[in-house]
């Protein structure tokens, strides 16, 4: 009986570690803005429960992205993940691409089939496509949560391992390589997604749904140790997470 009481609660506490490891994914990215030069920004993405056994790996619940040196803050739900974060002339820009119907509808069915954002003010303004810099391309890792929390991007993600390394999005730069396109909603399986969904127009600036989560939680700190800058996450029951890589 004891035996049996003892392996219970070895398989609870299994599931339990489990299910909190695999539920929380931060990493330090590496991203190349417009104008060449390379800054680090943070990323923090949360898991929905994993419905352990049946389901692993549960589903994106919100995608954060942090940029201390601005006070830049991004916290938006799932389906909202962003391709590119720039910096033009001192201010911040992020595309998000639209690849479903639900997404497409709830703004509208815009066209190209993406939205587009600068930071003002301490807060994220949506913007008409005309506004957003040409030169801006995709400089986000976007497959940020794999099959297992081995394979989840974790420590310092570089230029490199974005490029030619680990983190390649193998998919989406084969057909970058291919089609020469510059934003992922350029993509062969992403391009006029919006428009396949329903009636497509002019890209208003009007947001029907919000996208965004004002609970009041920032994952973001920014700490001066030394004479460098180091970034780091607020500790989580599950980890403590050193995003510099070390």
């Amino acid at each position: 009986m004891k035996t049996l009481a003892k392996a219970i609660c070895l398989f609870a506490l299994s599931a339990a570690f489990s299910a909190c490891a695999s539920s929380d994914i931060r990493w330090t990215e590496e991203v190349k803005l417009s104008d060449g030069s390379v800054i680090q920004i943070q990323r923090h993405v949360e898991l929905t429960e994993s419905g352990f056994p049946v389901q692993k790996r549960g589903f994106d619940k919100y995608q954060e992205i942090c940029y201390p040196p601005m006070n830049i803050h991004w916290k938006a739900k799932a389906g909202y993940k962003p391709d590119i974060f720039d910096i033009v002339d001192g201010k911040a820009y992020m595309h998000v691409p639209l690849g479903a119907c639900a997404e497409c509808s709830a703004h509208g069915y815009p066209s190209p089939n993406a939205l587009y954002f600068v930071w003002e003010d301490t807060r994220w303004r949506r913007i008409k496509h005309e506004e957003f810099p040409e030169t801006s391309e995709w400089n986000l890792l976007m497959q940020t949560s794999r099959g297992s929390t081995e394979t989840d991007p974790r420590g310092l993600i570089t230029i490199r391992d974005k490029t030619t390394g680990k983190w390649t999005d193998s998919t989406l730069r084969l057909d970058q390589k291919r089609s020469g396109w510059r934003r992922v909603n350029e993509d062969y399986y992403w391009r006029g997604a919006c428009r396949k969904c329903g009636p497509s127009g002019p890209n208003a600036t009007s947001a029907k749904t919000p996208i965004f989560i004002n609970d009041g939680k920032n994952s973001c700190q920014l700490s001066q140790m030394g004479s460098g800058t180091h970034f780091l996450a607020y500790a989580t029951p599950c980890e403590t997470t050193n995003l510099n890589g070390g």
